[in-house]
């Protein structure tokens, strides 16, 4: 686990509580739960946020929200959420591609139709996010799996 701040560890949660959110699957929500482990991109992005929301909260205080400096801080907020949604799509893809072509061991611990419900969604997902699934370099073997191939 990287070492982050109170702040970032806040921003990282919610990121990632959305991400967990996404899917009906069980097996694909407990996979989204731990899918910022160990990277240290994610945190970098995280404690760069924490600090931007917190400056963008101390210029509100002092010079209001329209001032022009808040507006400012304001964009690099949500441009750096942006970047950290981009990349935590690549990591939800580099775990969807995993269900999608039953990698791993994790298939024997569970039921098939559990098995074939979390293949479906993950399939779903990754044809619903095509640049994150190409950024994580899943996509052609996804595609290609499924008989879809795109490029």
């Amino acid at each position: 686990m990287v070492n982050r701040s109170y702040r970032a560890n806040k921003v990282v949660n919610d990121a990632v509580g959305d991400r967990v959110d996404e899917f009906e699957s069980v097996l694909l929500e407990n996979r989204m739960h731990t899918v910022d482990d160990g990277e240290e991109l994610i945190g970098y992005y995280a404690e760069a946020i924490a600090n931007a929301q917190y400056a963008a909260d101390g210029v509100d205080d002092q010079y209001g929200w329209r001032d022009d400096i808040y507006s400012v801080t304001d964009q690099a907020v949500d441009s750096l959420e942006a970047a950290l949604e981009d990349v935590l799509d690549v990591l939800v893809a580099e775990e969807c591609a995993v269900v999608a072509q039953r990698k791993g061991e994790w298939t024997d611990r569970q039921d098939d139709e559990a098995v074939e419900a979390a293949v479906h969604e993950a399939r779903e997902w990754l044809q619903a996010h095509e640049a994150a699934a190409k950024r994580a370099g899943v996509w052609s073997e996804v595609t290609a799996a499924d008989g879809t191939r795109t490029e």
